[in-house]
């Protein structure tokens, strides 16, 4: 197992000259990045796979095999499914200070590691509709940001840093923060991290202010309009409150306002995501005084000696 990359850094000439050198060959493309980021996620996963217990590959297949099955079954009975949960959803609406129940769930998945905070923006957007539905959202996020937020800096503290520490998808980010402050903090709330993962993350860097904080997260909370009308659109797939049928073209057009939706989303989010790294990566150059190589980057994404032992030799050869 080769776990840490220092393994293959070297005071030889060889490590010196691949560190402290301009690599000629050019940057990555994005197309080349993502590729080559799949490749080593692929990797890592078959390798977690492989050194689990033979119990709980068993488990891991048959909750694969649960997963797929629910998801060709929505797809196949997605009108009946929101058909069913309909009724409940308007029920949901019509109770008095039912909002109050969802705004308080919303509240609650945003103090790590509890999940569940995408389905509470959908419920959000199926049961109070488009733009209805965001107001108790964003209202919701905002508050339970901030108070995950303080409660990771104070009573979940030795939690959060076993939780988050390591995690170098947020190490990357931290002098960014301490660069660009408000702006890149905006960018990172915008990415497609995990909710309250990254609310207990944020609170480990000591430069970012519990107000700062609020304020970006408030600013970004448009984004949660995605999810609130994914969800309106299933409400209006299921066609609760009426007596008659959503006709084919009109249920045409919902489903593909969702497919549009969650694309927009997904796309946009990763294109933030990049761009916050990509930032990351320009301060790490400047720090460095302009010799920042772009292999350094293959290394860091690779957990294999024998690739990483080509990739210096390929440097070494360049230079």
């Amino acid at each position: 197992m080769h776990d840490s990359p220092s393994q293959f850094f070297s005071p030889s000439p060889l490590g010196e000259q691949f560190l402290f050198s301009r690599c000629s060959s050019p940057p990555l493309s994005y197309k080349a990045r993502f590729f080559s980021s799949a490749h080593q996620f692929q990797r890592k996963i078959i390798k977690i796979f492989i050194s689990l217990p033979l119990y709980q590959r068993v488990l891991a297949i048959l909750f694969l095999v649960f997963i797929n099955v629910s998801l060709i079954l929505i797809l196949v009975y997605n009108e009946r499914i929101f058909g069913f949960l309909a009724p409940f959803a308007a029920k949901w609406r019509d109770l008095s200070g039912g909002w109050i129940l969802l705004w308080i769930l919303t509240f609650i998945t945003a103090f790590p590691p509890i999940f569940g905070y995408s389905t509470t923006l959908t419920i959000s957007g199926f049961v109070y509709g488009f733009p209805n539905g965001w107001f108790i959202a964003a209202t919701a996020t905002i508050c339970g940001s901030l108070a995950a937020f303080c409660a990771s800096r104070t009573v979940l503290l030795k939690y959060v840093h076993r939780l988050v520490g390591q995690d170098h998808r947020f190490e990357a980010l931290t002098s960014t923060l301490e660069r660009d402050g408000l702006k890149i903090l905006c960018m990172i709330r915008l990415c497609p991290l995990p909710f309250s993962l990254s609310n207990a993350a944020l609170s480990t860097f000591k430069t970012v202010k519990p107000s700062s904080f609020a304020l970006a997260t408030a600013i970004t909370s448009p984004k949660l309009l995605i999810h609130v009308f994914i969800g309106s659109r299933m409400a209006a797939i299921a066609d609760f409150g009426h007596d008659h049928q959503l006709d084919a073209k009109t249920r045409a057009i919902n489903y593909i306002f969702i497919v549009a939706g969650i694309v927009i989303g997904t796309t946009v989010g990763w294109f933030i995501y990049q761009r916050t790294l990509a930032r990351a990566r320009e301060l790490d150059t400047t720090d460095l005084g302009g010799t920042y190589d772009t292999v350094l980057d293959h290394l860091l994404y690779s957990d294999s000696a024998d690739e990483n032992h080509v990739l210096l030799e390929e440097s070494s050869q360049n230079n």
